[in-house]
C-alpha cells in the first residue's frame, strides 16, 4: 500500500500532466490556425497573379528561355503559327547546329524587360527590351507577338493584315 504522502502526490502529477497536454494541444492548435491563415494568404497573393499580363510575359519568358538552352520541344509548344510550323519541320540535328551557331554567336536575344502588353479578345502584343550576350549596351525593342490558345498563350509571328 502507499503512503499517505504518495497517494496524494500521484493525482496532483495527473492533473499537471493533463494541464501540459492540454497546454501542449492548444499550442498545437494555434500553429495550424496560423499555418492555415499563412497558407490562404499566400493562395490569394499568388492567385491574383495569374492575370492575362502574367500569363502573357510567362509564355515569352517560357520561349526566350526555350531559345537559351536550346530547348526543341519548349520551342514546338510555346509558339503557334508558322513559327510552330517552322519548328516542327526542323530535325533535331539541324535545330542543334543552329542552336550551336547562334551560341557562339552570342546572338539569342535575352529579355532585360517586358515593358508593355496589349492584349485584344485572344490576341496580344508585347513590347519588350531585348539585348544579346555579344553586346548586353545594345539593348533595342522588340515586339512578341501572342496568340492565346487552348493550352494558353503562345508566341506566334505577326499577323497578317
Amino acid at each position: 500500500m502507499p503512503a499517505a504522502g504518495e497517494s496524494d502526490a500521484a493525482p496532483a502529477k495527473a492533473g499537471a500532466g493533463s494541464k501540459n497536454r492540454v497546454l501542449l494541444l492548444a499550442g498545437i492548435a494555434a500553429a495550424v490556425v496560423i499555418a492555415v491563415i499563412i497558407g490562404i494568404v499566400v493562395m490569394v497573393a499568388g492567385g491574383s497573379d495569374n492575370s492575362p499580363e502574367t500569363q502573357v510575359k510567362s509564355a515569352i519568358s517560357t520561349y526566350t528561355d526555350g531559345l537559351a538552352t536550346g530547348d526543341l520541344e519548349k520551342l514546338r509548344g510555346i509558339t503557334c503559327g508558322a513559327q510552330h510550323d517552322f519548328y516542327q519541320k526542323i530535325s533535331a540535328d539541324q535545330f542543334a547546329g543552329v542552336y550551336r551557331t547562334s551560341k557562339e554567336q552570342k546572338s539569342i536575344p535575352v529579355v532585360k524587360s517586358v515593358d508593355a502588353i496589349r492584349i485584344t479578345g485572344d490576341a496580344a502584343l508585347a513590347q519588350a527590351t531585348v539585348y544579346t550576350e555579344a553586346d548586353p549596351s545594345k539593348q533595342s525593342a522588340r515586339t512578341f507577338d501572342l496568340q492565346r490558345t487552348s493550352d494558353g498563350w503562345k508566341v506566334c509571328d505577326p499577323a497578317n493584315g
